[in-house]
Formats: C-alpha cells, sequence, structure tokens
C-alpha cells in the first residue's frame, strides 16, 4: 500500500489514557516542536563550583553601566549576587530569613503549615488557613545598575550596589566618618546612600556627639558622600547610621521598579492591601503626607492579600489571593490608577509566572491564565489535567514557579508532583505556535530566562546552578531515550481491520540516526499492548518494522546526546482482515 502520513499536530494532549489523545501526541519529555518539526530540548551544564549555601528561590539578572552581567540569587537564608563567574554573599545585617527555629512564627514548621500564634506541638499543625500569610518569596528589580530587592519573611527594601560588601536597608546607611569643615560636614557612608538635595535625615550614635541631629542634605557628590551644614569647630567624627526622616515602608511583600522611576511596594508597612510608591527618581523617598514630592499609595478595595507583581506592557500587573489588578501611571496628582482586572486567577504561588515581550502567563489554582494587550483570560492547556491532577496541593502553593525560556518562545513552568517539597515536574507553553510540552526528568526550585545571560539560568534542590540549552546532557550525565514523544493512539483505517505494519519513514530532518521507534499494538482497544522495538531509522529516514495490530501507537526517542529533527511521518502498513 502506498505510505499513510500520520498528521500529528504540534504538541502534547495529555488526557487520562492514550487511547483518549487520538492522533497526538500523549506523552513527551525533553521534547519541543518547531514549525511542525519534532527536536529535543537542549541539555544544562552546571555554573556551581560548589553547591550555595540554601534552597534558591529566585533569580533576577540585570547589567551595570559598563555592560557587565549580575545576577541575584535569592535563597531562603542568603543573598547572593553572581558577577563574571564569582558568587559573592550579600546577605544584609540582620536579616530574617522563613525558618524562625520556633514553633508558631512564620516559617514555623512546613511553609504555610501554622498560623501565627503560639503552637506548642508541631506534630499536630492546625490546617492551611485563608487568614495565613502567604508563602516566602523573593522579588528584586534594578535601580539602574543597583539592586533592590524585598523578601517577605525580611520585609525591609534593601539595596545593594556593585562593590558593597552586603546588601543594605533603604533609608538606613552606615556611617565611615563625618568631617566638619567651615560649617558644611561631609558624611561619607559604608554603601551608597541613595541621599538627595533636600532630604532630611536623622545622624545617630556617631562618636562626636554635636554632629548627631537631623540635617537637611545640601548636595550628594557620590554615591557614598553626602554634605549638610553644620556650625561648629572643625572636628572629625567616626560611626554611627544616617536615615531618612520619613522612614522607609517594612514588612512588604514585593517590589518592583516602574518605568517612571518610582519604586512600588506591594504590602507596604505591613498592610496587606496596600500598594506605596517613593517619589519619583528617589527610591529613599517615602513620606506620603508631603506636598512636594510624588509619593503615595492605595489601599486595594479587595478582601484578599497582595501576592506579587510583574512588570507588563501598560504597566504593572498585580496579584492578590484569587484576583488580577492593573497598576498604571496617569501623572498627577493622583500619579497611579490601580483597576481589577480579574476574578479568579490568582496565583498559584508568589513565583508561579511568566513574562516577555509586555505580556504574562501564570499558574492558576485550577487553571493557567494569560495577560495581553490589557485583558486577562483563560489560557488553553491541553496538559491542564496532568498539572492540576499531580500538583502536591500543599507544597505546590509555595514552590511552584515559573520563567520564560529567552531564547525559545516558551513559558515554563515547574511544580513538585504530590508528596514532594520540590518541583521535580514541569509544562511549557509555546505562545508563539500555540502548544504545550512536558518535562519530568529534572528539578528546579528558580529559573530565569535568556536575555541578560547567554543561556536561561536555573537552580536545582542541592543549591546548584545550570545553564540550560546548553550543549545536550544533563551536567555531563547522559540523556538519550529520557528525550522522548510518544503518541496516543494512532487512526489507523480506525481499527476496523487487522493490520501490519512494515516501515515508517520520516522526513523534513536531520540527525536520524539518534532516534529509534517504538511501537505498541494491541487487537482491543483496551487490551494489553505488546512492545516492538526500538527500531532504529536508516541514514535515509526509513525504518523497518514487522508489527501486527488493530490499535498502534509509536515513540520516538533519543538514543544520543546530540541535535535531530523528525519532519512528517509516514508508515506503511498492510490490511489483513477484520479477524
Amino acid at each position: 500500500m502506498p505510505l499513510a502520513p500520520l498528521n500529528l499536530p504540534a504538541g502534547v494532549v495529555r488526557p487520562a489514557t492514550p487511547l483518549q489523545a487520538k492522533g497526538r501526541y500523549w506523552d513527551a519529555n525533553l521534547i519541543r516542536w518547531r514549525a511542525g518539526k519534532l527536536l529535543p530540548v537542549g541539555g544544562w551544564q552546571r555554573i556551581t563550583n560548589a553547591p550555595l549555601d540554601s534552597s534558591v528561590r529566585a533569580l533576577f539578572p540585570w547589567t551595570d553601566t559598563n555592560g557587565l552581567a549580575h545576577m541575584a540569587i535569592g535563597c531562603e537564608d542568603d543573598l547572593y549576587v553572581l558577577a563574571s563567574s564569582t558568587y559573592t554573599n550579600v546577605t544584609p545585617l540582620d536579616y530574617t530569613g522563613p525558618g524562625s527555629g520556633a514553633v508558631g512564627g512564620y516559617g514555623a514548621y512546613n511553609y504555610g503549615a501554622l498560623l501565627y500564634g503560639d503552637d506548642t506541638d508541631a506534630t499536630y499543625p492546625r490546617p492551611v488557613s485563608n487568614i495565613e500569610y502567604p508563602a516566602f518569596a523573593w522579588s528584586f528589580d534594578n535601580w539602574g545598575e543597583d539592586l533592590l530587592a524585598v523578601s517577605t519573611s525580611d520585609g525591609r527594601l534593601l539595596h545593594w550596589n556593585t562593590g558593597e560588601v552586603v546588601a543594605s536597608p533603604v533609608g538606613t546607611s552606615y556611617i565611615v566618618d563625618i568631617v566638619r569643615t567651615a560649617n558644611v560636614a561631609t558624611v561619607t557612608t559604608v554603601d551608597h546612600h541613595g541621599y538627595i538635595a533636600g532630604q532630611v535625615v536623622v545622624i545617630s550614635g556617631n562618636s562626636v556627639a554635636s554632629l548627631n541631629g537631623t540635617a537637611t542634605v545640601i548636595s550628594a557628590p557620590t554615591d557614598t558622600t553626602f554634605t549638610y551644614s553644620d556650625s561648629g569647630t572643625n572636628t572629625t567624627g567616626t560611626g554611627g547610621t544616617v536615615t531618612t526622616q520619613e522612614p522607609v515602608p517594612v514588612a512588604n511583600r514585593a517590589v518592583i521598579v516602574t518605568p517612571e522611576r518610582h519604586v512600588v511596594l506591594l504590602g507596604a508597612g505591613g498592610n496587606p492591601r496596600r500598594v506605596a510608591w517613593s517619589s519619583r527618581e528617589d527610591y529613599t523617598e517615602w513620606d506620603f503626607a508631603s506636598t512636594t514630592n510624588t509619593a503615595g499609595y492605595l489601599d486595594l478595595d479587595t478582601q484578599d492579600k497582595l501576592i506579587m507583581c510583574a512588570p507588563v506592557r501598560e504597566g504593572t500587573l498585580i496579584w492578590t489571593d484569587t484576583e488580577a489588578w492593573l497598576m498604571r501611571f496617569i501623572g498627577l496628582p493622583y500619579i497611579y490608577a490601580i483597576e481589577r482586572i480579574g476574578f479568579g486567577c490568582g496565583l498559584m504561588a508568589p513565583r508561579a509566572f511568566a513574562t516577555s515581550a509586555g505580556r504574562c502567563i501564570w499558574m492558576g489554582k485550577e487553571s493557567f491564565w494569560i495577560y495581553d494587550g490589557g485583558v486577562v483570560r483563560p489560557l488553553p492547556c491541553d496538559v491542564g489535567s496532568y498539572v492540576f491532577e499531580s500538583i502536591d496541593e500543599a507544597s505546590g502553593q509555595i514552590f511552584a514557579h515559573g520563567a520564560d525560556n529567552g531564547i525559545f518562545p516558551e513559558a515554563w513552568f515547574w511544580f513538585p508532583s504530590q508528596g514532594s517539597d520540590v518541583p521535580d515536574l514541569s509544562v511549557f507553553y509555546n505562545y508563539a505556535e500555540g502548544w504545550w510540552g512536558i518535562g519530568n526528568t529534572m528539578t528546579r526550585t528558580a529559573s530565569t530566562g535568556a536575555g541578560v545571560f547567554d543561556y536561561p539560568i536555573s537552580a536545582d534542590e542541592l543549591n546548584e546552578l545550570y545553564e540550560h540549552e546548553n550543549g545536550w546532557t544533563a551536567a555531563g550525565d547522559p540523556i538519550t531515550t529520557d528525550r522522548y514523544g510518544e503518541t496516543g493512539s494512532l487512526n489507523i483505517q480506525n481499527g476496523n481491520v487487522i493490520s501490519f505494519l512494515r516501515q515508517a519513514i520520516t522526513d523534513s530532518g536531520y540527525g536520524y540516526d539518534s532516534t529509534a521507534i517504538t511501537v505498541y499494538s494491541a487487537f482491543t482497544p483496551e487490551g494489553t499492548e505488546t512492545t516492538s522495538g526500538p527500531y532504529a531509522p536508516r541514514s535515509d529516514g526509513y525504518t523497518d518494522m514487522r508489527v501486527t495490530g488493530r490499535d498502534f501507537r509509536l515513540k520516538i526517542a533519543s538514543t544520543q546526546d546530540a541535535p535531530w529533527s523528525i519532519g512528517e511521518m509516514r508508515i506503511d502498513f498492510m490490511g489483513k482482515g477484520r479477524r
């Protein structure tokens, strides 16, 4: 008989059984499609020489004014900055991590398992409640070449600049010395202070008592010096701190910098519904009562808590437990407006989203969602039942996370399987072609896409970092047959007759010798399958096989860690009757 094309559309469709996925790919791992061709997903290579000190929960890349790439690495108990190949621990002084070590406080027992209060026996934790505070998360953004960060367990707005030993709370700087000469005092700070002319600050703890008190900044010649008027004899004092007169909000949940150069804090000052922003061009100025700056806040009219935010084309997307809001710049006198744009579309976990080109895709509690062009809508997901039946309900709300790939137009999402507290399963969506894929052989605790760095970067449960789409191995270990695409039931003569499969041919591709085809056959839809193969294709794309049955499925798997491509597949079969 002539060769019959299989015409398998791109992407995985994952219902309950392969029989329900007729004529589609039913299962896969580390396989993607491009213009209808089947391709292997690239490998990954380790870029850490030794594990970091605690579990990695967020990654944020940015570039300094010299073009040097940096990456903030938010761990549960540490904050690192990667520059070139050097990992520097810049954890701020007095940082509060999620594990308090005492039952009853935030982070005690398993994340999210206990409420605030005095639980004296962790063996019998109270159930998860809708009034408990959301899961631990880091958020980052860059202020030019500087880094701003908020950890939900610590709550302070943190700042770090190249060369600084540690990150420090915004609005508070440690003093090296103060030199008073000719009634002008010059303050030198350990780190980038961020103050500007006209700002009122409070100096305390300096060795010269007369230098302590309230002062108005005259100038800020460098990142680590500023001056103020101070009459008195010439003198030099050391030590102490300088802080803004109007305190910077603490107990915050997240931070983002808007294109208008305002720093925005979610849950500002511990108010679970407050969105606050600094004065324009000054991340240290948070005087909401002032009529001379543009700092302000809005308390959202919602019953929910603010969870996370992300940049989108029209402004800033903000999530509560169950809603999506859009924050837009409207100028004076109100500066920003915040509008509810979605109901029932909260995040699965604080980092379970991916942004690209002004759009955002995220993982909800029971479905996926997309924001694009000012509208929130459900994202059709062919693997949705697989995701939400496989995910661990408790740890998924803490550890699920997402990231854009950056090389391919794909949004990836990792989540823990049932019984696991480590994200060990993944799915990904190609938003250019509209198909879904699956990954199930790597654990990842945080991820970020390519762009600033040449490759997507992620972390695993051993606290190591990897470059993805780099090479074809798993940090030197073989992947081979763990890369595969497996079809559902194929529509060969509708299963009406027994057929004899003699040959398959693949075309429009390359590297056929790096693949093999396995055939699963059965004589009744619910009957026991017989496995035949794997069969190795010849260099010309023909694969010889000898398989008999009514219902057939195929599995195409890598046999080498190497690039390959498979386009249309055709089958040579012969009918053998209806019995």
